[in-house]
């Protein structure tokens, strides 16, 4: 497989360069990204420590889902260990540079999956162990890793049912990546058996549980102690990592949310991509909202904030009431409410939620979650839990409870590296 794949990326790597030539010019922003890509200016400390450890996150989801284990990995083992981080996209890099940095010894952009490329990270960093955070596989680099003698650990790893299917479709190419891992640690039990399923050993698998489990501070100030960075005296209704097609219906839900209850409120968009700031503001213009985008810094009444900013979210989620978790109204396969339950809040989710099916279930069930399959079901059980004070705690508590159950999810990551570094 890994033959035949640079094979083709020999033959083609004509018209990729040409591409590469003309996406630069076209487009200057991504010109020292993709220098760096290809290994331009790519400095690791010297002298190196007793060991070097890589950790690699796709993007923005990716690397907040890892910053607090860097964190611990700095405090932990800072004077041994030599730390490399590496990220794909450009709002990746610009979240880690503030998230990440001050816990790790490089920043990096991520390679291009060609081998001189691969050959000559895998040289110049020679880490002892690689972590992967979730996804992004590459055969060159990995492959190169395994055979240079570093372990490699996928961590966070879960599969939706769309991965599922391409995995399957494409087994040829897929299982011997894979197989380049010393062990898949997975987010859940139903992980671990669909990897089991595409015929990795069982004995490579483990459920280490999901790094957003993980707290800063699971018995710090509770958010009515903290100064809001919201307009004061409202209650809080939280719509993060929304998509197209879904605004719409939590805006017209919140209309109606206004228009029956005399309590104050206030609503927080966070699309899931930021470049899409100005789409949402249009449609909350449209319904005569009045707005503040987050980024002015600015603190007056209005309607609606606009969260246009990288990697805000998931910190602001403590001054949440009530949070609706988007990607799930519309087929998305919906996020990750782990973000929104650490902090107490009660969630709300659509039909939508195949990517975290088994942890929306288990909220479901234990209470700390309602689902809602349209608008008008939205605006149901946000107006019943704005009037229910006692409702919204009960499923606050609920949330909670449930996340400090998996308090546990930091340490034993900690512990498995341990054993490697």
């Amino acid at each position: 497989m890994i033959l035949i794949y640079n094979i083709i990326a020999l033959l083609l790597s004509p018209f990729f360069a040409l591409w590469l030539l003309v996406y630069v010019i076209l487009v200057p922003e991504k010109r020292s990204v993709i220098l760096q890509r290809l290994g331009f200016g790519l400095k690791i400390p010297h002298p190196p420590k007793s060991k070097t450890l890589w950790i690699h996150a796709l993007s923005v989801g990716e690397i907040t889902s890892a910053s607090l284990l860097v964190k611990q990995l700095h405090h932990r083992k800072s004077e041994s260990t030599t730390i490399v981080f590496s990220t794909t996209t450009i709002s990746g890099y610009q979240l880690a540079e503030r998230l990440i940095t001050p816990y790790c010894d490089a920043l990096i952009y991520y390679p291009l999956d060609f081998l001189p490329v691969v050959r000559f990270f895998q040289t110049t960093i020679k880490p002892d162990l690689y972590i992967q955070i979730e996804t992004d596989f590459w055969p060159n680099l990995l492959r190169c890793l395994a055979s240079a003698g570093t372990t490699l650990l996928l961590f966070n790893g879960r599969i939706s049912h769309r991965s599922m299917q391409l995995y399957q479709r494409f087994s040829f190419f897929f299982a011997p990546i894979f197989d380049t891992f010393s062990l898949l640690c997975m987010q859940t039990e139903s992980d671990v058996r669909k990897m089991v399923k595409l015929g990795v050993a069982i004995d490579k698998t483990r459920t280490l549980g999901n790094l957003k489990f993980g707290r800063e501070n699971p018995n710090g100030e509770a958010s009515s102690q903290l100064c809001s960075p919201l307009p004061a005296n409202n209650l809080y209704v939280f719509a993060g990592s929304t998509h197209a097609d879904e605004e719409a219906q939590i805006l017209d839900a919140f209309i109606r949310l206004l228009e029956t209850t005399e309590k104050k409120c206030h609503l927080v968009v966070a699309p899931r991509k930021i470049s899409r700031s100005e789409e949402v503001i249009d449609l909350v213009r449209e319904r005569d909202f009045s707005f503040t985008r987050f980024s002015s810094n600015e603190l007056h009444d209005s309607h609606v904030t606009i969260i246009d900013t990288i990697g805000d979210l998931p910190t602001l989620y403590r001054y949440a009431d009530i949070s609706f978790i988007g990607g799930s109204l519309v087929d998305e396969g919906g996020h990750n409410p782990l973000e929104a339950t650490r902090t107490g809040s009660p969630v709300l989710f659509g039909p939508h939620m195949d990517d975290f099916s088994e942890i929306s279930q288990d909220l479901l069930e234990c209470g700390a979650a309602l689902l809602v399959k349209n608008s008008s079901e939205l605006f149901k059980s946000l107006r019943l839990l704005v009037e229910n004070e006692s409702k919204r705690h009960e499923m606050g508590e609920k949330a909670l409870i449930f996340s400090t159950g998996h308090d546990h999810v930091i340490a034993d990551h900690l512990e498995l590296i341990n054993r490697y570094l």
